[in-house]
């Protein structure tokens, strides 16, 4: 690990969160974007899945969010949830 792995306070990094995307069909997904898995820092995590609006998006074959109506592949998101990388 280098300096710049490190927070302010010396301790290692905390692992950074994957996004588990459960799809109408019970398809469950790792939210992707840009294609590669987005992760979430753990401060944002939580927040991001107490504030996220399913009604607004359709989650792709792919993983990747899309706004409501905008790709006839695409399923309504049940849930999402916060799942540790691995």
């Amino acid at each position: 690990m280098t300096i710049a792995d490190q927070s302010p306070t010396g301790a290692p990094p905390s692992p950074r969160w994957n996004i588990l995307i459960t799809a109408a069909d019970g398809t469950q997904l790792r939210w992707r974007k840009a294609g590669a898995v987005h992760t979430l820092s753990p401060d944002l995590g939580p927040i991001w899945v107490a504030n996220f609006k399913p009604a607004l998006f359709q989650v792709a074959p792919d993983g990747t969010l899309v706004a409501r109506g905008s790709d006839s592949r695409a399923q309504d998101i049940v849930s999402v949830a916060l799942i540790q990388p691995g």
